[in-house]
């Protein structure tokens, strides 16, 4: 054999024994073994990959990949804020760094530096920007929406309820607050349907409460010098317990029936065994500080003694309030209400019994009811039945017998009298000092196991609300009783309840009742809510007040000025159809009352003509010559000019026929038969004799019939009565109209406006 035949053998004994071996140690699957059944078992192995534990064991150099193309691309040209998205991107981000998120301000700060360095301006400087100092104004400005809100409440007051108000109606500026006027959207149409069927709400929390405490009788004597001689409302015996609400007409001491200040409420604090006694009056902002001056006054005049000791405190700013109208209103606050705090008495149930009731004018009127509840934002959002409620026959029963047998004891929270309720302010103030902040709250709603889950009081954290009820109605729009004879002709609409609570509770109960389907409304819906019950708004239908001279005196200079600012074509010309007092109705001619009141515009004749027939009088002048030719005559203010010197008059001696006696007397005056039919209406004994009913009413208790005739006389024609028309026909009357009968229309004298 030669050597080329045994070189040939030695290499075919090699490959079958690297065959026999397997594969190298570098080419083999990592954990295979020797052999032929571990080749088939790598090989299948081999095929598929298991993807979560290949990416598991290479996560770190994935990490380090994406944090490497991260740095890659800020280190470029692109700066911090440009790293954000579109949404997210702010005006002037570049120059301010608070207008970058967090976690970016400190590079953005680190870049700014960078960009200062080597700016030439900024070089040298500790600026980092080229931006100017702020200006005066910005330098100035709040630093905190709770500062600025303080600050723009300088000369007028907020409700605690105006930045809700403010989003969604106009506000404007009354009586020394800030009330919302009407909705932004149509909702004249709603409101009357929410007034009648459903619910309407209004923040009345700009209504004046005034505390006076004293004896009762001291109470009652100082009162009594401000109402009528012969009314004894605020001493009887439903109204002195607390149970109900006073119904009030106060007048200047010893001016009745002249100098009417207005209507007012009033509500006792139920009886406590203690000597004093408390009395909260409630009184419209516009004639509140008349009455209070009024009420100092008399107190001071009092000589010293048990009836002099009496404090008048004004606690407006400690008192929030509601008014809501409407069939579903007792329904919506049983709802909202539902959560009262477990007490011996009844009253948790008696919110519970009446609120299936159609309509709140089945109830008293005035009655009160104090509750003790829960915070209202436990159980928030509240959710009501849009259904009218079926009671059983045993409900019904007992609904029943609650309205024919009003339980006394309503007023109070316990039997024994010893939770005061809203009635102590200082703890009231405690109560709200300890409350429950939104931020824990919203901690525990977190910890719900069901989200959406309502939260349980907890005694130890949580605090009560004491609250009072007021069923209110036309007494105290009328500021008297209201007989049955005249209940009749006033609508449903006019019924409704008054909320009252301590202050710091308003937005929490007032979201409640909004999402409980409650409609808000302003004080323009509220005009009119009572001008469909027929029933008037103070100070708008109290003629004979100053508050009424001061609204009717603002009301008629706004539209004179809208009328003003009109072109002369397109604006009404009030002269031709015989109109001479188109923005106020003038009771004070009405009356043969010498002057117009100061607050009314002055408006002449000759600034109701249209401005060609002022021209052409002008130019008349002109050419007769009766204008001196050295006299400066300025024609745009001849042209112009509407306010003339008039002497100053006053409502003062007009007063208007109101209350219950004198409504009494009316009645009994329009349905009586005159007996000087056919005599002279001017002779003063067939007047006199006609009109004795209303005099009784009216007359002082030292009246000397001999002497007072001519007295009599001028305090009839000095008198206004409230009267309610209804259209027969078509057409819809103009407010400040004059009304007349057939025989005044030819010669255009008006019995009222």
């Amino acid at each position: 054999m030669d050597s080329g035949s045994s070189s040939k053998m030695a290499d075919n004994s090699d490959d079958k024994k690297r065959k026999a071996q397997g594969p190298p140690e570098s080419a083999r699957p990592r954990g295979a073994k020797q052999g032929s059944a571990s080749t088939k078992y790598t090989l299948g192995k081999a095929r598929s990959v298991d993807v979560v534990g290949f990416v598991e064991a290479r996560s770190f150099e994935i990490n380090a990949l994406q944090r490497s193309l991260e740095n890659a691309r800020s280190q470029g040209n692109t700066r911090a804020f440009q790293t954000l998205p579109r949404h997210l991107r702010r005006r002037a981000a570049s120059h301010n760094v608070k207008r970058i998120p967090a976690r970016l301000r400190e590079k953005a700060l680190s870049e700014m530096k960078k960009s200062a360095q080597t700016s030439k301006a900024l070089a040298g400087t500790d600026r980092l920007t080229n931006a100017k100092k702020s200006s005066r104004y910005k330098r100035r400005r709040a630093r905190s929406v709770r500062q600025e809100y303080e600050t723009r409440q300088t000369g007028k007051r907020w409700l605690e309820t105006h930045v809700w108000h403010a989003k969604r109606m106009r506000m404007k500026e009354l009586w020394g607050a800030m009330i919302a006027e009407t909705p932004n959207e149509r909702s004249h149409r709603a409101a009357y349907r929410a007034a009648k069927e459903k619910t309407y709400i209004q923040d009345v929390s700009y209504f004046r409460t005034l505390e006076l405490v004293g004896s009762e009788d001291a109470i009652v004597g100082l009162l009594r010098q401000l109402t009528p001689p012969n009314e004894l409302t605020l001493a009887m015996k439903p109204y002195i317990g607390g149970a109900r609400m006073a119904p009030l007409t106060l007048y200047c001491a010893g001016s009745y029936p002249l100098a009417l200040l207005g209507p007012a409420t009033a509500l006792w604090e139920p009886i406590s065994g203690a000597g004093q006694r408390k009395l909260w009056l409630r009184l419209h902002p516009a004639n509140a500080d008349a009455i209070k001056v009024e009420l100092e006054r008399v107190l001071d005049a009092i000589p010293d003694g048990n009836d002099r000791a009496i404090q008048i405190k004004d606690i407006t700013c400690d008192l929030v309030s509601f008014e809501l109208l409407g069939g579903q209103s007792t329904q919506m606050l049983a709802a909202v209400l539902s959560q009262t705090v477990d007490c011996a008495d009844s009253e948790p149930s008696l919110l519970q019994t009446i609120r299936a009731i159609p309509s709140p004018a089945v109830l008293p009127e005035s009655v009160v009811i104090a509750l003790r509840i829960h915070d209202p934002r436990l159980e928030f959002p509240f959710k009501v039945n849009p259904e009218r409620m079926v009671l059983s026959q045993d409900e019904q029963q007992q609904l029943q017998d609650l309205l024919l047998h009003w339980p006394a004891n309503a007023a109070v929270l316990d039997g024994q009298r010893s939770d005061t309720g809203i009635w102590d302010r200082s703890e009231c103030a405690s109560a709200l000092e300890r409350r429950t902040s939104e931020h824990a709250l919203n901690k525990r709603r977190e910890q719900q196991l069901v989200p959406g889950t309502k939260l349980r009081p907890d005694p130890s954290v949580d605090v009560t609300v004491p609250l009072l009820l007021v069923r209110t109605g036309p007494e105290a729009m009328l500021g008297s009783r209201v007989g049955r004879t005249a209940n009749q002709y006033i609508d449903t609409l006019a019924h409704g309840w008054t909320l009252i609570a301590p202050r710091g509770w308003s937005m929490a109960l007032w979201m409640a009742l909004n999402f409980a389907g409650a409609r808000a409304q302003g004080l323009t819906e509220c005009h009119h809510i009572g001008f469909e019950a027929g029933l008037p708004t103070f100070p708008a239908n109290w003629p004979g007040t100053s508050a009424y001279d001061e609204w009717a005196g603002s009301a008629a200079t706004e539209l004179y000025q809208k009328w003003q600012r009109r072109p002369p074509g397109k604006r009404a010309n009030y002269l031709k159809f015989g109109i001479n007092s188109p923005f106020y109705a003038p009771f004070h001619k009405l009356l043969d009352l010498p002057g117009v009141p100061e607050a009314y515009p002055q408006v002449t004749a000759d600034g109701l003509e249209c401005r060609m027939k002022r021209l052409r009088k002008i130019t008349s002048k002109k050419k007769e010559g009766c204008l001196s030719d050295q006299m400066d005559i300025d024609e745009d203010a001849d042209l112009n000019s509407t306010v003339a010197s008039r002497s100053s008059g006053s409502t003062a001696d007009m007063w208007l026929l109101t209350g219950e006696l004198l409504a009494t007397a009316a009645a009994s005056l329009l349905a009586s038969t005159r007996t000087a039919a056919h005599e002279d209406p001017a002779l003063p004994t067939a007047f006199l004799a006609w009109a004795a009913p209303l005099l009784e009413a009216v007359r002082s208790p030292n009246y000397n019939s001999n002497s007072d005739t001519t007295k009599d006389i001028a305090l009839l024609q000095h008198c206004l009565v409230r009267v309610r028309l209804v259209c027969v026909g078509r057409g819809v009357p103009a407010e400040n109209g004059p009304i007349c009968t057939s025989l005044a229309k030819q010669t255009g004298d008006a019995i009222g406006f």
